[in-house]
């Protein structure tokens, strides 16, 4: 590239991020009020159904539905989009985070370090840590299936090489990409995890832990894989700043998928928050569809059908 490219990119980018910058920077009073509303509701059914107000099955429904909601709070903290442009503020996105992955079951500090690869790498069948959802819808369940697998019994595939034959292929390349210390961290939100399942069987609340948070954590990241992963980048055959994801409306998806109908907008201005994405779409629709971001369905500027 040359000197006269990249100042035209420069300036590009500039021009970009001029039309965005109201979007962003202030204390998200939403996303905090969010997280709180959700570990309420979350807490509420858990002890509802260990005193028996509520059936453990209709508990297990709700705290699945319940804990999709703590991903957007982590997600957000995970870009430091919470207190915005406010200095010392990683602490408080640090806790919001790690308290998130509580309900969520994975570790925020690896889950963090994961997404900015997959930012950094999209659409890459090498290194973006979530290209296996990519393919037919179908693919999401096997992935999500694996992902159990690994979360699941993640010791044996850490510490037992060959085992990892039995991950599905797609996403033995998800692992290879991760470095030591986000395998540890993973490793020891695992162990922590697991001592709280077992400590919850010897004080004889084994079926509530099991149920209404365990079961949970594991069911809602099928949901996750779909709404975050495949459906924003299907059918995740390109690469490049404005090829690699897109903006796909449909009735509810506002409300479904949490603003990610817009995911384009996301790849573009990481730090602008979920629920702004569609407005500041409506702002740079025509440019950024002229510049080849995806844009289907019911979209601003949509330029046909929702691709599934």
């Amino acid at each position: 590239m040359n000197g006269r490219s990249i100042t035209e990119r420069q300036e590009t980018l500039r021009a970009e991020r001029a039309v965005v910058a109201p979007y962003w920077g202030g204390v998200e009073v939403r996303i905090i009020a969010e997280f709180l509303l959700a570990s309420l509701a979350w807490i509420a059914v858990i002890v509802a159904g260990t005193i028996g107000v509520i059936p453990l099955w209709l508990g297990l429904i709700i705290n699945t539905v319940v804990a999709t909601t703590f991903y957007m709070p982590m997600h957000e903290a995970a870009h430091g989009n919470i207190l915005g442009r406010r200095t010392g503020s990683r602490a408080v996105e640090e806790l919001i985070g790690a308290l998130c992955s509580i309900p969520l079951g994975f570790s925020f500090s690896a889950h963090r370090a994961s997404h900015m690869r997959h930012h950094a790498h999209t659409n890459d069948p090498v290194h973006d840590p979530d290209h296996f959802t990519d393919g037919p819808m179908l693919g999401v369940v096997v992935g999500w299936l694996g992902q159990v697998m690994i979360l699941s019994l993640l010791p044996i595939f850490a510490l037992v090489p060959p085992a990892r034959r039995l991950i599905p292929r797609r996403m033995q390349q998800t692992l290879a990409g991760g470095n030591r210390q986000e395998g540890l961290r993973q490793l020891r939100f695992w162990l922590m995890s697991t001592l709280v399942l077992i400590l919850a069987l010897v004080l004889g609340v084994g079926w509530p832990a099991l149920l209404l948070w365990y079961l949970p954590s594991r069911l809602q990241a099928l949901w996750l894989l779909f709404i975050f992963a495949w459906y924003p980048h299907h059918p995740a055959g390109e690469v490049g700043r404005y090829a690699d994801t897109r903006v796909a409306v449909f009735p509810g998806s506002g409300l479904l998928i949490r603003g990610h109908d817009h995911h384009a907008v996301h790849h573009l201005f990481p730090r602008i928050p979920h629920y702004r994405l569609r407005q500041a779409w409506q702002d740079m629709a025509a440019d950024m569809v002229a510049k080849g971001v995806r844009s289907e369905g019911r979209a601003t500027a949509a330029t046909g059908p929702i691709v599934w």
